[in-house]
């Protein structure tokens, strides 16, 4: 299986990720891990009940952005890490894919 090296900032060792767990933008707040976005898709709509139309552009995220985009614990915290980042905690932790990624928090 290929594999990408990843420097994890927490504790400085490597993660191993593999090639085929991306980030998929399913809705302008929603973003899941899985490998394909067929797979999650119908894991989204099975664990949210949404309708099928509840996608709007969807896509997998370029790696570029991977290196940008940043995850917060919640919306007030300063300390965030990378999508990239979040992606190799998930693979060492041993969640299981497709799941749910990331949202974005929305202030009315």
């Amino acid at each position: 299986m290929n594999k990408l090296r990843v420097l994890v900032a927490d504790d400085n060792e490597v993660m191993h990720i593999p090639y085929r767990v991306k980030i998929f933008r399913l809705n302008p707040f929603d973003w899941w891990a899985g490998y394909d976005l067929k797979s999650v898709k119908l894991a989204y709509l099975r664990e949210t009940g949404a309708a099928r139309d509840a996608f709007y552009e969807e896509e997998e995220l370029a790696q570029g952005a991977m290196q940008t985009l940043r995850v917060y614990p919640n919306p007030y915290a300063k300390e965030s890490r990378t999508f990239q980042e979040e992606l190799a905690r998930m693979v060492a932790r041993g969640q299981e894919f497709p799941c749910h990624f990331a949202s974005r928090y929305v202030s009315s």
